[in-house]
């Protein structure tokens, strides 16, 4: 039950008290006005195996102990607005969650945090997180479909590592360095576009992604590239900016994949 108070002009009278339902407090000018209650934002629902709800409070960061009681039970969680980021390992080995929804409130998501949820089907990461964390996704064996929000500007170590049910990732143009064996053996991904705004490209992102059929690169100035990046990557065209070709080719890490490099059409 929420209430209001009731302020009388005459110093004759003392302030009441009145309580209504659905209504919030506001003050102004010795008089009372009043708007329809609004619930404050909820911190994270979680639904169970067995259909029952848990509603958990809070703001700020979501912590890895709350959830690690749900560990084995857990089939979706609706991230609230009161939460800015979650934690490492938070919904690590969660094997039965289904499905997440993040809301852009949430900054950062932690190292870990979705690690090995082997039944998490597709992911948007919205245009609030600005960093991922290593590790975050490794092991999301069915997880066939990432969108990552426009202001995401790393890509961590070991991030979608194994995610073997994954054909198709968007990176978008915000993102300037992608970790060490970020995608390494996703085996299930087809093609990988890696906007101009990327500057560095970690050690093994992409070897083992057996099945891809292209790799575009947009920079016209080479990123930087660590070792093996696209090992094992079925030998598929790497296509960059046409007056780049050459560049390319010479180019330290580059030169690595002289045969495969191409103009993009």
């Amino acid at each position: 039950m929420k209430h209001i108070k009731l302020f009388e002009t005459s110093a004759a009278y003392n302030a009441a008290i009145l309580d209504l339902p659905n209504v919030s407090l506001i003050e102004e000018n010795m008089s009372v006005h009043y708007n329809p209650y609004v619930e404050p934002p909820f911190f994270c629902k979680l639904t169970l195996n067995d259909g029952s709800i848990v509603e958990l409070e809070g703001s700020g960061k979501l912590p890895s102990n709350i959830i690690y009681n749900y560990r084995s039970t857990l089939v979706s969680a609706e991230i609230g607005e009161a939460c800015t980021s979650v934690d490492n390992y938070a919904f690590q080995r969660c094997s039965s969650l289904t499905s997440v929804n993040i809301p852009d409130s949430v900054t950062s998501i932690g190292e870990g945090a979705f690690y090995s949820c082997s039944s998490l089907i597709s992911i948007v990461i919205p245009s609030g997180v600005t960093s991922i964390g290593a590790s975050t996704f490794e092991s999301c064996s069915n997880l066939t479909s990432v969108v990552i929000g426009n202001s995401v500007t790393s890509i961590g170590n070991n991030a979608f590592y194994d995610c073997s049910g994954l054909t198709s990732v968007d990176i978008p143009d915000s993102v300037t360095s992608i970790g060490n064996w970020a995608f390494f053996i996703c085996i299930g991904l087809t093609s990988v576009n890696i906007p101009d705004s990327v500057t560095s490209i970690g050690e093994s992102a992409f070897t083992g992604c057996r099945v891809l059929t292209s790799i575009t690169v947009e920079a016209i100035t080479p990123p930087t590239l660590n070792k093996n990046v696209f090992n094992n990557t079925n030998d598929c065209p790497i296509y960059v900016p046409a007056e780049s070709v050459e560049i390319y080719k010479v180019t330290e890490g580059w030169s690595n994949y002289v045969d495969r490099i191409q103009a993009i059409q």
